[in-house]
């Protein structure tokens, strides 16, 4: 363990950086990459932005599945004056720039629908 001594860790500094879901997770990530001095700090979120209340059919005792914004949010406002989560987008492949590095994402957006069944079906936006 060189305790960084060697710099060979990985960092966000002047970065365009995408967090792929959410969750506890992502926020951290997203408040690592704020504090590392990314440029850009964009969360790609498949699901739709939750209500800000629950809803009927998230009744107690299931997770109430409302709207959060957690610190990783905050300090991505505090800088750009928006919230960096991109709803209903799902990365479909990395785009490479000619040197092993990433240099794009290639998205689509998708849509939610309740199924007969009560359940949740995705449904890929074309041309989106």
């Amino acid at each position: 363990d060189s305790e960084l001594t060697d710099e060979m860790y990985i960092s966000a500094k002047d970065k365009h950086v995408v967090v792929i879901g959410g969750g506890d997770t992502g926020n951290d990530c997203i408040g690592t990459s704020v504090r590392h001095g990314a440029k850009s700090v964009t969360n790609f979120e498949l699901l739709p932005q939750p209500p800000p209340e629950r809803s009927g059919d998230n009744p107690w005792p299931q997770w109430p599945r409302i709207y959060r914004v957690d610190y990783g949010h905050t300090e991505v406002r505090q800088n750009t004056g928006k919230d960096p989560r991109e709803y209903c987008i799902m990365s479909e492949e990395f785009v490479d720039d000619g040197s092993d590095k990433v240099k794009g994402i290639k998205t689509i957006r998708v849509e939610w629908t309740k199924s007969p069944s009560g359940g949740w079906d995705m449904k890929k936006v074309e041309g989106s």
